[in-house]
């Protein structure tokens, strides 16, 4: 009997061309844009979290960074960041950072979390956009 289920079973995957399409999953449709930092202040910055809306909301989302410390004038990128909640296609409304001041002179103490400004973006999201974001 089980031989007969298997013979069912290839037939019905000859007449649909013996396989079946992929389908989309969940994870692939999600944004994957580059999120980009350069720290203008005097001292040191620890980037911790990317901040980020999405149209027709004023709910504010956040996806951790992989800390980096940004001196004074430096630019550092997180590339193909995922965001869970925004699917290709679908508007970034604004975009902030949060990060740490260096509180020790020397790049090694931290103070409490600060956001920095927010962004105002109208174009879509794509995994091939840059989310640049500017710490005064």
């Amino acid at each position: 009997m089980s031989n007969v289920r298997l013979g069912v079973t290839l037939v019905v995957l000859a007449a649909l061309g013996g396989t079946t399409a992929p389908q989309a999953t969940a994870d692939s449709a999600k944004c994957r844009p580059n999120v980009r930092a350069t720290n203008n202040k005097p001292t040191a910055i620890k980037v911790t979290k990317f901040k980020y809306k999405v149209a027709g909301s004023n709910e504010v989302f956040t996806e951790s960074l992989v800390n980096k410390k940004l001196t004074s004038g430096e630019t550092e990128n997180w590339p193909s960041q995922t965001l869970r909640y925004a699917t290709k296609g679908v508007v970034v409304s604004s975009t902030a950072i949060e990060y740490k001041n260096d509180t020790s002179g020397a790049g090694d103490g931290w103070g409490a979390p600060v956001t920095s400004n927010w962004f105002d973006h109208t174009f879509e999201c794509g995994d091939n956009h840059n989310y640049i974001q500017t710490v005064p």
